[in-house]
């Protein structure tokens, strides 16, 4: 079972036109959001812009300030609040994919399509419980930037949320990724009533999901104020 330190880190977000999910980490005593960067396309990846994140069964309006990686290819974007403040509990969560194992079951989690309003909300709360995913840590690609390959079922609103896995030596979760999106694959389609293929082909979800290593955003936190 995914604890909450993990669960209540996790935010649905709209940005413009584009929603997906997101998540906070802590840096240096400072709380950071984290999600995809391809959610920012429209937008032209904004320095400065206003997000709106459901908190306690309301879409709140909030003004961020957005940092992405140098390597344009890494979807990753890392957001601070203007004015300054926090926007989920904090906890003492591991941030790094350090000791995943390849085989290992590992777990990501969000808001897909528009379930939101629908989802069971945490007790005492107005805040929906993310859905969470199971999928299997199968391996990196490379060249660097390296990109996490997962075996796993991805649906459209998980972009920007949270892939976790439980470290063998102690049991307890790590936050090892950031969800990019999944691979599509080409179905052939067949002539009605025959096997005779046609010259079109279906796109459809291959079961592959793609994700950053959570290190790039570290990166970007623990450098936020050096620049």
């Amino acid at each position: 079972m995914i604890t909450g330190n993990v669960l209540q880190r996790v935010l649905r977000m709209q940005c413009g036109t584009e929603a997906g999910s997101s998540f906070t980490i802590e840096r240096n005593g400072v709380q950071y959001l984290v999600t995809a960067k391809h959610l920012f396309e429209k937008q032209n990846y904004p320095r400065v812009t206003e997000i709106k994140l459901l908190i306690d069964g309301i879409y709140q309006k909030f003004e961020v300030e957005i940092k992405y990686p140098l390597d344009n290819k890494i979807d990753i974007a890392v957001l601070k609040t203007n004015p300054y403040c926090e926007l989920t509990p904090k906890f003492n969560t591991r941030v790094s994919s350090e000791g995943v194992i390849l085989g290992q079951e590992v777990y990501f989690l969000g808001f897909p399509f528009d379930y939101e309003r629908l989802l069971v909300n945490y007790p005492n709360s107005n805040s929906p419980v993310p859905f969470v995913k199971k999928a299997t840590m199968s391996g990196m690609l490379t060249p660097a930037p390296s990109l996490m390959v997962l075996d796993g079922y991805n649906n459209p609103g998980f972009s920007g949320g949270p892939v976790c896995f439980k470290r063998e030596n102690d049991g307890e979760f790590s936050i090892a990724g950031v969800v990019s999106g999944y691979r599509f694959g080409r179905s052939p389609v067949f002539e009605k009533g025959s096997e005779k293929e046609l010259d079109y082909f279906v796109k459809e979800n291959a079961g592959i999901v793609n994700a950053y290593d959570i290190s790039f955003a570290v990166q970007i936190a623990d450098e936020w104020d050096e620049e």
